[in-house]
């Protein structure tokens, strides 16, 4: 574990290295250096952004399967699902940080002027419950754990744990029972934030006019289940990889692969759905919204990369070993990675429907086009961000006593 981590710390700290540069080029000069402009005024950090929302869903799910469902062989993977989320909701603030124009006013404007009636307040206001959620949640179910490390002796960070564990010495058997009734209570109270968080994400969009793909019902819908799709397959990917060798840790890996598996045949039959409905909705903007996803700019991110690769394929590797960990680690690898083909997508296409047909025609500037394509700032930019998720992970997982069993038993730092 510690050469697999440390190599991974070199690699992010490489890539912060290398991104450095395109944030120093965003913070320096604002978004001068991007490539997207009037008509599509959202690019790579948003789609980078609705990934992250979604893999920040694996805790919502897997501690609404434990503690509202009672599954509580799937409380093994709770703390290592609650830090993840922890870690996703990081990047996710950081990407629609950097693609707002003046990001500073964020951390002011919605509290001075609060604007009850926009979607956006209200996706600010559960974003601050959830962080606050899966936060305290992260503290309670790994309390028994850092006590017991702040107690041991030979333990190398022995400091770390004592200041994490704020003076408390003893954890015994009514604490565990009182923290474990307080993660159940957590866990009631983050079912509706948690399902209002994605419906609200997916509504922001859906609520825009003239967007043929965006403006449906079934956007709200469908980001609920890409969200719970993206983040369960996160968290199956990483118990078997990380715990696959001990029966527990496999046995709640194999499980949330089922999970995954019903998941992305309700995703897919969403998806179609939408596709027909514009198919047959005999709108020329719907038409040229598909046109740019399956044939033209986005044909190949569609039909080999989401369609192929991280749809298709992760359904056979799912169906046919459905009790082989390295089937269920392949087919979640599969769809978490490929799930930005979808995203990026669903965020261009749209935007590049004009309110007037034949109005990209009628200028020639980069800033006023409608064939979009991320520039050389962008992936710097994105390469940062991701780079500090993946540094903050490993860190956590190095450190913490969020993958070994709960209450600290087998775990040593």
């Amino acid at each position: 574990m510690d050469n697999k981590s440390n190599k991974l710390i070199v690699l992010a700290v490489a890539g912060l290295v290398v991104g450095g540069w395109g944030l120093v080029d965003r913070l320096l000069h604002g978004l001068n250096p991007v490539a997207f402009g009037s008509v599509i005024p959202w690019g790579l950090w948003v789609a980078f952004y609705l990934f992250f929302l979604g893999l920040s869903a694996g805790a919502f799910l897997v501690t609404i399967l434990a503690y509202v469902f009672g599954l509580k062989k799937f409380e093994a993977a709770a703390p290592l699902a609650a830090f993840t989320v922890l870690v996703a909701l990081l990047c996710e603030v950081q990407f629609i940080l950097l693609d707002l124009g003046t990001m500073h006013r964020a951390f002011y404007q919605f509290f001075l002027s609060p604007n009850f009636s926009s979607l956006m307040f209200w996706m600010m206001v559960l974003f601050i419950a959830m962080l606050g959620l899966y936060l305290t949640k992260t503290c309670v179910l790994i309390r028994g754990a850092v006590v017991a490390l702040a107690a041991d002796r030979t333990c190398c960070y022995r400091g770390l744990y004592r200041f994490l564990a704020f003076g408390q010495t003893a954890y015994d058997e009514s604490i565990r029972v009182a923290d474990q009734r307080l993660v159940r209570k957590l866990s009631w109270v983050s079912l509706p934030v948690g399902l209002l968080f994605y419906w609200v994400n997916g509504a922001f969009f859906a609520v825009v006019p003239g967007r043929p793909l965006w403006n449906s019902a079934l956007t709200p819908v469908m980001f609920v289940v890409a969200a719970l799709l993206s983040g369960g397959a996160l968290i199956a990917f990483l118990m078997l990889t990380l715990r696959g060798d001990d029966a527990e840790g496999r046995e709640v890996g194999l499980g949330l692969g089922r999970a995954v598996y019903y998941l992305l045949l309700a995703f897919l039959l969403l998806e179609l759905t939408q596709l027909f409905i514009a198919s047959t909705s005999n709108r020329p903007d719907a038409a040229f919204a598909l046109e740019r996803i399956i044939t033209s700019g986005g044909g190949l991110l569609f039909g080999v990369v989401h369609l192929c690769i991280g749809s298709l394929l992760p359904l056979v590797l799912l169906r046919g070993g459905a009790s082989s960990p390295k089937a269920v680690i392949w087919a979640c690898a599969l769809i978490v990675v490929t799930f930005v083909a979808f995203r990026f997508n669903f965020v261009v296409a749209d935007l590049a429907v004009t309110r007037l047909e034949g109005l990209e025609a009628s200028y020639v500037h980069f800033r006023l086009s409608a064939d979009y394509v991320p520039n050389l700032n962008e992936w710097l930019v994105s390469l940062w961000v991701v780079s500090t998720g993946l540094l903050a992970f490993v860190l956590g997982t190095r450190f913490l006593p969020v993958v070994g069993p709960l209450n600290g038993g087998e775990f040593h730092a």
